[in-house]
């Protein structure tokens, strides 16, 4: 998982309780790592340092500037494509030896279709 996939899913996560109405905003949903993260303090559960040395501000992060990823992540789940930089999806790409990035719509070139001899 690359750093945008990863910021674009934890803030998904954050923003789950919002997007279905069980908490006005992020900060008021009791079972997320929000509180720590605002907080700058590690709790029982999480270690805030790593996301935050990512993100910086964390009420920044869930105010709307990043609503971008929201719709990244969002986007990719429809397609079943993988998120992150081009680096990382080639990396995949070897790694499974198959095709992951969107390939141009449409009929692929004709192939053979005659059975094993």
């Amino acid at each position: 998982m690359d750093e945008t996939y990863l910021l674009a899913a934890v803030l998904y996560v954050e923003m789950n309780p919002v997007r279905a109405n069980l908490a006005p905003d992020p900060a008021s949903w009791p079972w997320s790592s929000v509180q720590a993260h605002l907080s700058g303090k590690n709790d029982g559960l999480v270690k805030v340092a790593p996301l935050l040395e990512m993100v910086g501000d964390w009420k920044l992060f869930l105010s709307g500037a990043e609503e971008e990823r929201l719709s990244d992540i969002r986007r990719h789940e429809r397609s079943g494509r993988p998120l992150g930089a081009e680096g990382f999806i080639e990396r995949l790409e070897s790694t499974l030896s198959r095709t992951l990035k969107r390939e141009k719509p449409g009929p692929k070139g004709k192939q053979s279709h005659r059975p094993p001899a």
